[in-house]
């Protein structure tokens, strides 16, 4: 089932960051974690579209399969930087079936009514995103998100990549720590590499 990609507070992304963060999303929900975090964003910057950010963390030996693997271990152990356990799992606790519900709205009102219900002008004010509409973005993913991008989500700078994954690094993120820790990287040095980039670029 397709997830449409959204700012943390319901309000729709658009490009250029979009890919990217669904791609973080995409990793999230396939892992059915209960968030999308810097751990994820670290996934999906491997992946051939995030170009000299993927090119670095290749260089690094942190892959697509390395870093997914890595970040499976970290936040399955309770050491990620959001909440050991989803609403659908916290949900099925009471007898409250989120994918049950879900597929009978599908049935009803047709696929991703959910996701068009909460892109729609009338669904950027409901807040909080309900529990239906996937996992949320934690606090250090969106410190990344605003510090990299500003106020002005539906542009991004140049280096776009390399400036998300330097954003990353820079987020006292525990679950990427744990998570880098475990691909034997070093993050000073993986931080080093990705400043001179920048400004071998700039």
């Amino acid at each position: 089932m397709s997830r449409n990609t959204h700012r943390g507070d319901g309000s729709p992304l658009s490009r250029p960051i979009s890919p990217v963060l669904t791609a973080a999303r995409d990793e999230a929900y396939q892992a059915r974690h209960g968030y999308v975090g810097v751990e994820h964003l670290l996934i999906a910057l491997t992946m051939n579209q995030a170009g000299a950010a993927a090119r670095l963390l290749t260089e690094y030996d942190v892959t697509y399969t390395r870093a997914r693997d890595a970040v499976w271990l970290v936040v399955g152990s309770g050491r990620g930087d959001g909440p050991r356990w989803d609403s659908a799992t916290l949900l099925a606790t009471l007898g409250i079936d989120l994918e049950e519900i879900r597929r009978q709205v599908d049935a009803r009102f047709g696929p991703d009514a959910i996701e068009r219900l909460y892109t729609s002008e009338a669904g950027w004010n409901l807040r909080p995103r309900g529990p239906l509409c996937g996992p949320q973005l934690t606090p250090q993913l969106k410190r990344v998100l605003d510090k990299t991008l500003g106020r002005c989500w539906d542009s991004g700078p140049p280096q776009l990549h390399e400036r998300l994954l330097l954003g990353a690094l820079d987020a006292e993120s525990t679950g990427l720590g744990w998570v880098l820790g475990e691909l034997g990287v070093s993050m000073p040095l993986l931080r080093a590499a990705v400043a001179t980039e920048l400004r071998i670029a700039s």
